[in-house]
Protein backbone atom coordinates (compact mmCIF):
# COMPACT_ATOMS: atom_id res chain seq x y z
CA UNK A 1 0.00 0.00 0.00
CA UNK A 2 1.63 3.19 -1.28
CA UNK A 3 5.13 1.64 -1.10
CA UNK A 4 6.91 -0.06 -3.99
CA UNK A 5 9.15 -2.99 -3.34
CA UNK A 6 12.23 -4.29 -5.06
CA UNK A 7 13.10 -7.79 -6.15
CA UNK A 8 16.56 -8.53 -7.48
CA UNK A 9 16.42 -11.70 -9.54
CA UNK A 10 19.39 -12.86 -11.56
CA UNK A 11 21.04 -9.53 -10.81
CA UNK A 12 18.20 -7.59 -12.46
CA UNK A 13 15.82 -5.26 -10.63
CA UNK A 14 12.08 -5.88 -10.67
CA UNK A 15 10.42 -2.68 -9.43
CA UNK A 16 6.97 -3.61 -8.15
CA UNK A 17 4.74 -0.55 -8.10
CA UNK A 18 2.30 -0.03 -5.27
CA UNK A 19 -1.31 1.03 -5.23
CA UNK A 20 -2.01 4.59 -4.14
CA UNK A 21 -4.36 3.57 -1.32
CA UNK A 22 -3.16 3.56 2.29
CA UNK A 23 -3.90 0.56 4.49
CA UNK A 24 -5.01 2.72 7.43
CA UNK A 25 -7.19 5.80 7.51
CA UNK A 26 -10.43 4.08 8.45
CA UNK A 27 -12.07 7.46 9.08
CA UNK A 28 -13.14 7.73 5.47
CA UNK A 29 -15.76 5.47 3.90
CA UNK A 30 -13.80 5.02 0.76
CA UNK A 31 -13.39 1.65 -0.89
CA UNK A 32 -9.77 0.60 -1.01
CA UNK A 33 -8.63 -1.24 -4.07
CA UNK A 34 -5.44 -3.27 -4.06
CA UNK A 35 -4.03 -4.99 -7.12
CA UNK A 36 -3.06 -8.60 -6.59
CA UNK A 37 0.41 -9.20 -7.97
CA UNK A 38 2.22 -12.49 -8.34
CA UNK A 39 5.92 -12.86 -8.94
CA UNK A 40 8.02 -15.95 -9.50
CA UNK A 41 10.82 -16.13 -6.94
CA UNK A 42 13.94 -18.16 -7.49
CA UNK A 43 16.69 -19.30 -5.13
CA UNK A 44 19.06 -16.39 -4.52
CA UNK A 45 16.49 -13.65 -5.25
CA UNK A 46 16.52 -10.71 -2.81
CA UNK A 47 13.31 -8.96 -1.81
CA UNK A 48 13.20 -5.55 -0.10
CA UNK A 49 10.12 -4.03 1.55
CA UNK A 50 10.23 -0.67 3.31
CA UNK A 51 8.32 2.15 4.94
CA UNK A 52 8.64 5.73 3.76
CA UNK A 53 10.99 6.62 6.64
CA UNK A 54 14.21 5.62 4.88
CA UNK A 55 13.65 7.42 1.54
CA UNK A 56 11.96 10.45 3.17
CA UNK A 57 14.83 11.16 5.56
CA UNK A 58 16.50 14.54 5.07
CA UNK A 59 20.28 14.63 4.96
CA UNK A 60 23.30 14.69 2.72
CA UNK A 61 25.36 17.72 1.78
CA UNK A 62 22.29 19.63 0.53
CA UNK A 63 19.77 18.53 3.21
CA UNK A 64 17.49 16.79 0.73
CA UNK A 65 15.42 13.63 0.94
CA UNK A 66 17.19 10.41 0.02
CA UNK A 67 14.20 9.32 -2.10
CA UNK A 68 13.51 5.84 -3.43
CA UNK A 69 16.15 6.31 -6.13
CA UNK A 70 18.82 6.86 -3.47
CA UNK A 71 17.75 3.67 -1.70
CA UNK A 72 17.77 1.82 -4.99
CA UNK A 73 21.36 2.91 -5.66
CA UNK A 74 22.46 1.55 -2.28
CA UNK A 75 20.62 -1.74 -2.80
CA UNK A 76 22.10 -2.09 -6.27
CA UNK A 77 25.60 -1.84 -4.77
CA UNK A 78 25.01 -4.39 -2.01
CA UNK A 79 22.47 -6.87 -3.43
CA UNK A 80 25.05 -9.66 -3.85
CA UNK A 81 26.53 -9.37 -0.36
CA UNK A 82 25.47 -11.62 2.53
CA UNK A 83 22.35 -10.26 4.22
CA UNK A 84 24.19 -9.58 7.50
CA UNK A 85 26.63 -7.31 5.65
CA UNK A 86 23.77 -5.62 3.82
CA UNK A 87 22.09 -4.79 7.13
CA UNK A 88 25.21 -3.08 8.45
CA UNK A 89 25.76 -1.09 5.26
CA UNK A 90 22.10 -0.02 5.06
CA UNK A 91 22.16 1.12 8.69
CA UNK A 92 25.51 2.92 8.34
CA UNK A 93 24.44 4.66 5.12
CA UNK A 94 21.24 5.87 6.76
CA UNK A 95 23.16 7.28 9.74
CA UNK A 96 25.72 8.92 7.43
CA UNK A 97 22.94 10.42 5.27
CA UNK A 98 20.99 11.68 8.29
CA UNK A 99 24.08 13.21 9.88
CA UNK A 100 23.06 15.71 12.56
CA UNK A 101 19.48 15.98 11.29
CA UNK A 102 16.65 14.62 13.40
CA UNK A 103 15.07 11.39 12.27
CA UNK A 104 11.69 12.44 10.86
CA UNK A 105 9.79 9.15 10.80
CA UNK A 106 9.87 5.50 11.72
CA UNK A 107 12.26 3.49 9.55
CA UNK A 108 11.70 -0.10 8.56
CA UNK A 109 13.46 -1.92 5.76
CA UNK A 110 13.08 -5.69 5.48
CA UNK A 111 15.34 -7.59 3.12
CA UNK A 112 15.52 -11.32 2.66
CA UNK A 113 17.03 -13.79 0.24
CA UNK A 114 15.10 -16.78 -1.07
Amino acid sequence: AMRPHFIYSGGELQYIKANRSPIGGGLFDREKVFTEQEVQLNPGDCIYLFTDGYPDQFGGAETKKMKVTGMQEILEEIKDLPMSEQQKIISDRFDDWKGDHSQIDDVLLIGFRV
